[in-house]
């Protein structure tokens, strides 16, 4: 009789931690940490560095506003006006863009792939990867890859970008013949929907890549991960 009853204490003791315990701890650690936030936020609060960032939550800056975070050996910096929101994927983490501008570092065998204004950019290669990427406009992106080429596929177009070249792309371009865009003008044909052109770097460009070295050169204290 006693083994009995001490056997349905220790069921209920056990009964009642596993219920109080959330089990989004475990099943949804956190993606990363901010590196720096300057007029940023983190959902609807204001962001500071050493904040530990989470599945869906929504990261942003205003108008004269940076954020970097830290995920894994990976790093992402955001300019002024830029909103993303982060979702882990295998090997690393999917950012969807909403506005802005983005520099983000790959690491070697780390994946980072930026959805923007419906078109996909992903690493071409495992390799170390850096690039910058704008939304200028509706349907209007700017690409820069610095280090490692990007495949961006849009729709069922598909296009490589190798690396040391900014690009300017537009999406759901007039279709076109091959080469009627203008001087240094790329299309991927007359049925294509996706035009692109070389262009040199822009002012805004260099700005993120001022962040992106500031981010990189940091080491900032974590913080104990929130629920």
């Amino acid at each position: 009789m006693r083994f009995l009853r001490f056997s349905l204490v220790i069921g209920l003791v056990i009964s009642l931690t596993e219920y109080t315990v959330p089990s989004g701890y475990a099943a949804h650690p956190p993606l990363g940490i901010l590196t720096q936030a300057e007029h940023a936020h983190l959902d609807a609060a204001a962001a500071f560095p050493g904040l530990s960032v989470f599945e869906g939550e929504r990261l942003s800056t205003e108008e004269e506003g940076r954020m970097g975070v830290r995920a894994g050996h990976s790093t992402l910096a955001l300019a002024g006006k830029t909103e993303v929101t982060l979702v882990p994927i295998r090997g690393g983490m999917h950012v969807d863009m909403d506005a802005g501008s983005l520099h983000f570092s790959a690491a070697e065998k780390e994946v980072v792939e930026v959805h923007a204004e419906e078109a996909l950019l992903r690493p071409e290669s495992d390799q170390a990867t850096q690039a910058l990427v704008t939304i200028l406009a509706p349907k209007v992106l700017q690409i820069r890859t610095q280090h490692g080429g990007l495949n961006l596929s849009y729709r069922e177009e598909f296009r490589n970008l190798p690396e040391g070249e900014t690009y300017r792309i537009y999406l759901d371009a007039p279709a076109e013949p091959q080469g009627s865009a203008g001087a240094g003008a790329e299309t991927a044909g007359g049925a294509s929907k996706v035009t692109y052109f070389i262009v040199a770097a822009g002012a805004a460009g260099l700005t993120v890549w001022a962040i992106h070295g500031a981010l990189s050169s940091g080491n900032n204290p974590i913080s104990p991960a929130k629920p």
